[in-house]
């Protein structure tokens, strides 16, 4: 099927500078930072027993072990709505996804302005509801505001994708990474109204908001792992392929492997959802549902391994968060297999979908500032983030869960000052493709910074 219309990549060219794709992108990327730095400081106050435990009760109406475990699963919702979702799908998706379709700007510029700025405002509105002193009906508009949000961009991502490439461009023809963005987008737009009814509901019945939405969010973790790891699998297959020095392998088998998590995943939660309830998800264990994410997975694993073996693998900075991210996809269908390991998974997959962000961010900030990020600090940060995610992963409590708080911690100062340098340091030039021959796709035969006149 060929994709590009008159107004795509050979056509006219969006003028207006706050619609421009990289800005959005960048938008994005900037947002995604300011949440991980609030989320990974609440995770690291709750591992390490920061927090007073009088905060704690007054959250809880004096129950400081509920007051945990809900802190811990908004923490989760900020990580994952806030920080590496628009990350990967916001951030990386808006700036790259133009530039590998050689398109000139998005299919709708305004719209995904829109989307950013109702998911900033969203974020601060659960920033907010944190407090106990605020009711819960603000988090239950935030997250409201929030799919809308996502439903923007998804619809902006899904005609980009199909309107603005080269004329005659067939989608077989498309790199990976696009694909990813596009079935995370076909993704989105069937499970966030469905997630936007759930809120409705929760809206209507009144009573405790803030436990129903807990048990929303918790029935809602198969599609959101579905979601962190359809553009986590676009950027780490990318990735691999330019430090293998070797196309990707079995790319028909990666495709059906997306297909299936994509829209196999949405469809069997949504089918649940309205067939059963609320109620009879959050007592039910998902196994079809999760074996929908897990096996796809290990066929594009099995793929990865095939070019590794076939190609000839280098040593560089986003390789090892690649690695990293291999690791944890293994971790994670490790504990699948365990009674009970859908919480591990979750956890599992949000860091690993935190070391394909950071694969990301270091495999492309050359292309998006025109400078790579100093490779020392660039190990500090990833020796630290993985020693940490380790301990963390072991044991969330004691001197380990202490232990792995304080090298999270450490790892998040470390890449905000890396983050600071990047922005910082004046812009130069760059080799168009500075990772060498290995770096295949379209966006490499573009200045380094883009200008984005691809």
């Amino acid at each position: 099927m060929p994709t590009g219309t008159q107004f795509g990549a050979d056509g006219r060219h969006d003028s207006s500078r706050a619609g421009d794709y990289r800005t959005v992108g960048m938008l994005y990327l900037v947002m995604a930072i300011v949440a991980g730095v609030a989320g990974g400081l609440m995770a690291v106050g709750l591992q390490a027993g920061l927090l007073p435990h009088s905060v704690l009760a007054a959250w809880a109406g004096g129950d400081a072990t509920a007051a945990v475990e809900r802190i811990g699963r908004r923490h989760g919702m900020m990580m994952v709505f806030f920080c590496a979702l628009p990350a990967l799908f916001g951030g990386f998706g808006n700036w790259l996804v133009p530039l590998l379709l050689r398109a000139r700007a998005l299919a709708f510029p305004r719209l995904a302005l829109a989307g950013w700025g109702l998911t900033a405002g969203s974020f601060v509105a659960v920033l907010a509801g944190l407090s106990p002193a605020v009711p819960a009906q603000v988090s239950v508009i935030a997250l409201m505001v929030w799919c809308l949000a996502m439903l923007f961009q998804a619809i902006n991502m899904v005609a980009t994708v199909l309107n603005m490439g080269p004329m005659g461009q067939r989608l077989r023809d498309m790199p990976i990474f696009v694909w990813a963005q596009g079935l995370t987008a076909l993704m989105t737009v069937m499970v966030m109204p469905v997630l936007a009814g759930g809120l409705t509901r929760v809206w209507l019945d009144g009573g405790d908001m803030s436990a129903r939405i807990d048990g929303l969010l918790h029935v809602f973790a198969g599609p959101e792992i579905a979601l962190l790891l359809l553009p986590s699998l676009g950027i780490v297959s990318q990735v691999i392929e330019t430090f293998c020095a070797k196309p990707l392998q079995m790319p028909r088998v990666v495709l059906g492997a997306l297909v299936v998590l994509s829209v196999g995943g949405s469809s069997v939660w949504v089918h649940d959802l309205l067939h059963g309830g609320l109620d009879h998800m959050a007592t039910s264990a998902p196994v079809v549902q999760l074996g929908l994410i897990v096996l796809p997975v290990l066929a594009v694993l099995a793929a990865w391994v095939q070019t590794a073996r076939l190609g000839h693998m280098r040593a560089a900075v986003p390789m090892e968060w690649a690695a990293g991210f291999v690791a944890l996809l293994l971790v994670g269908s490790v504990m699948s297999l365990l009674p009970g390991g859908m919480a591990d998974v979750h956890a599992a997959t949000l860091y690993a979908a935190m070391f394909a962000v950071f694969a990301g961010f270091y495999y492309w900030i050359g292309k998006m500032v025109g400078h790579v990020a100093p490779r020392g600090a660039s190990r500090l940060h990833f020796g630290l983030t993985t020693a940490g995610t380790v301990l963390s992963l072991m044991a969330f409590h004691g001197a380990a869960g202490m232990v792995g708080a304080v090298l999270m911690g450490l790892s998040v100062l470390v890449f905000a000052g890396i983050v600071v340098q990047v922005a910082l340091s004046p812009a130069r030039s760059l080799p168009a493709n500075y990772w060498g021959p290995g770096a295949r796709t379209p966006e490499w035969q573009a200045p380094s910074p883009a200008h984005g006149d691809a």
